[in-house]
Formats: structure tokens, C-alpha cells, sequence
């Protein structure tokens, strides 16, 4: 059982892997200075973004499944895998996974879009774990949300897709009243080892959030950070402060190290990995998320990743180099316990946001750096 709990983690570091994570994440500290640093960072960040072949992997998976097709074949796999939905999971494939096969980056604003498709391809369970931190750069089964541990319990134990729809259904309604303490790992051991719907239900009901749930719970976490955030802006920068309908414009300023509504487009030629720069907040969407609005799951996630690194080391001692790598860790774990507590996908460095903002925490000045990164003009 622990082998299968382990594995949900993290995959078996391969030698491209590991150098992500020993070399470029948690390595010797980088100098923000250094234009060749902050360049080493960006390159391999858009190499994660280029390599990580989506369109092979469902090539690979068809023809393992008897349909001669290639990475370029897409009208060969649209054609098959809107087949496969109709015909496993009794709906027509919807156009965001359409858009996936014909070229689009997958994204993460509906994750059932994903377990879906893993589903309509025949993958099991391992299959199904691999599939996401190979192919879609991100971790499967985060197990406090509902919807990531039906398909958890029911990938696991061999359900059909029948019986997703099913738990999803009867599920729809559960909302955990108070924040839940049981650890993840817990969670993730009571799901593998109960093959009993009803018992799970039970469980699921006690233990495991809604979407709108897990957002209101990240909506709240990110709005106590602000709080923070505004207080250092307020203290070091009191002009910015001084007009509170601009807090926001200055947070996001102060977050990202660039006023995007100043961008000249046609000379913001930085090449930056496409899955760092998309659904990153801006002062419109900081505004709905303050305000309880509507919005994606992908934005709520950077934006609460972007204000807990910015609030975490803007008072952190770096300057002793013996301090990088320990307070690296200690933002590492705080972050992840942010994550999983709404049940989001904890930090993978495989990622290009998640691997960029590390490298950047790797150094004397990880505010300064990630500025840097991501500046525009």
C-alpha cells in the first residue's frame, strides 16, 4: 500500500528530473546579478514547457490501444478519442480537450477535463499518475478535493466510468463544514485500502471538499496574505498606499515586478514559457478574487503561490548563504501545506511555474529574481 501512496507523490526521478530538482531547484544559490543565471532558469523552464510531449503521449497510448497514428496524426486521434468518449464515457469530448489534441497547451481550470481523458484512453491507475506528471506537468490525485478522490477510488479499485458519474452525483451536494486537519496521506490510504462506495461516501463526505468549497478556502488564504502584503506596502512604499483603488495594481506590481497595463506588447520580446505566463493575476482578477468573484482554478492557484513567496521573503534572511537552502525548504513545506489544505496540486518541479519560482527562492535576492524573470519591458 505505501508504495502506491508513494507514488501518487512522485514519480522515480529519470536523469533529466533529477537534474530539475537537485541542479536548477534546490542546487547551489544563483546570483540574481548574473544575466546568465536568471537566463539558465528561464531556458530550462521553457525547456519543461517544449518537452512535455502531450501529443506523444496520447499518440503512444493509442497505439498501444491498436491505432496506428503519430504525435502528427491529430485528425487520426481527434477522430478516435471522440469515439472513446461517446462510447466509454457516454458524452461528446469537449472542445478544451479537442483543442488539447489539436496543439493548445493542456491547462488546468477543470481538472476533470483530465482525469477524463486519462479515462476515455483505458489507463489505470499508474498509468493514470504517470500520465499527469509526464504529459500534463502536474501532480494526480490531491486528495482533499472531491473530485480528485472519486477518480482516485475508482481508478484504484477498477470502477467503470459509470460509477465516477455515480459518486460524483450523489457527492454533489457534501460540504465539509470546517476545515478538516486529516492529513493528505491519511486520506489517501483510507481511499485505497476501502473498496465500499458507501463507505467511501461516507468518508468522502467528512473529509474531502467541492470545488466550491476549495475555492472559498483559497479565496480566504490568499486574502489573509494580502493582508500581509498590503502592510509591507503601506510600510515601505506609503505613496504607492496612499490611493487604496490602486492597492491592487501595486500588489500586483510588487508581486511580479512589472505594471502590465504599461506593457509596450511589441517590445515585451522575453520568451517565457507559456504555462508560467498564462492565468497569472492582474489587478482585474486580484479585484475578483478579493471580491468573491467567479474565477479559474489555475489563477487562484499562482496567485496564492506568488503572495505566500512574496510575503515569505520579503522579511526572510538570505544574505547568509547557509540560510538559502533552509529557508527554501521551510517555504517549500509552508507552501505545500497552503495547497493541500484546499486541496490544489502541491508544488511540482516539473512545472515551469512551480520549477521557475523555486529557482528564483534559490537565491540572495528570490524577490529581486523572480522580478527579473519575469520582466516585460
Amino acid at each position: 500500500m505505501s508504495s502506491d501512496i508513494k507514488i501518487i507523490t512522485e514519480l522515480p526521478r529519470d536523469e533529466y528530473t533529477e537534474i530539475i530538482y537537485d541542479d536548477i531547484c534546490f542546487g547551489q544559490p544563483i546570483n540574481a546579478m548574473n544575466p546568465e543565471d536568471v537566463t539558465k532558469g528561464i531556458n530550462r523552464a521553457i525547456e519543461l514547457d517544449e518537452q512535455s510531449g502531450f501529443l506523444e503521449g496520447v499518440s503512444e497510448r493509442l497505439r498501444q490501444l491498436g491505432i496506428d497514428c503519430t504525435p502528427g496524426d491529430t485528425e487520426i486521434m481527434l477522430a478516435e478519442i471522440r469515439r472513446r468518449y461517446k462510447e466509454i464515457l457516454g458524452f461528446p469530448c469537449p472542445r478544451t480537450v479537442q483543442e488539447w489534441i489539436k496543439g493548445t497547451t493542456p491547462g488546468f481550470t477543470n481538472r476533470r477535463n483530465n482525469y477524463d481523458l486519462c479515462y476515455a484512453l483505458g489507463m489505470d491507475f499508474r498509468q493514470t499518475v504517470e500520465f499527469f506528471q509526464k504529459k500534463y506537468l502536474t501532480l494526480p490525485f490531491i486528495v482533499k478535493s472531491k473530485e480528485d478522490a472519486v477518480f482516485m477510488y475508482c481508478l484504484y479499485h477498477k470502477k467503470p466510468y459509470s460509477k465516477v458519474r455515480e459518486l460524483l452525483d450523489r457527492s454533489e451536494d457534501f460540504t465539509v463544514l470546517a476545515d478538516t486537519h486529516t492529513s493528505t496521506s491519511q486520506i489517501a490510504q483510507t481511499i485505497l485500502k476501502e473498496d465500499d462506495d458507501e463507505k467511501f461516501l461516507r468518508y468522502l463526505s467528512q473529509h474531502c471538499y467541492g470545488k466550491e468549497q476549495q475555492f472559498r478556502l483559497a479565496k480566504s488564504i490568499i486574502n489573509r496574505e494580502l493582508e500581509t502584503t498590503h502592510k509591507y506596502i503601506i510600510r515601505d512604499r506609503p505613496c504607492k498606499a496612499s490611493t487604496p483603488d490602486r492597492l491592487n495594481s501595486f500588489t500586483i506590481e510588487e508581486l511580479l515586478g512589472y505594471n502590465y497595463q504599461t506593457i509596450d506588447k511589441k517590445s515585451a520580446d522575453r520568451k517565457l514559457p507559456k504555462r508560467f505566463t498564462s492565468s497569472l493575476p492582474n489587478d482585474v482578477t486580484l479585484g475578483r478574487i478579493v471580491n468573491g468573484e467567479a474565477v479559474s482554478y489555475e489563477l487562484l492557484r499562482k496567485t496564492l503561490m506568488l503572495l505566500k513567496f512574496y510575503n515569505f521573503y520579503h522579511d526572510a534572511d538570505n544574505k547568509d548563504p547557509m540560510m538559502i537552502g533552509s529557508n527554501l525548504m521551510d517555504f517549500y513545506d509552508e507552501l505545500n501545506a497552503s495547497l493541500a489544505s484546499c486541496g490544489f496540486a502541491q508544488i511540482y518541479e516539473c512545472h515551469p511555474f512551480d520549477c521557475l519560482l523555486l529557482y528564483c527562492a534559490n537565491s540572495e535576492l528570490p524577490i529581486e529574481t523572480l522580478h527579473l524573470v519575469s520582466e516585460r519591458n
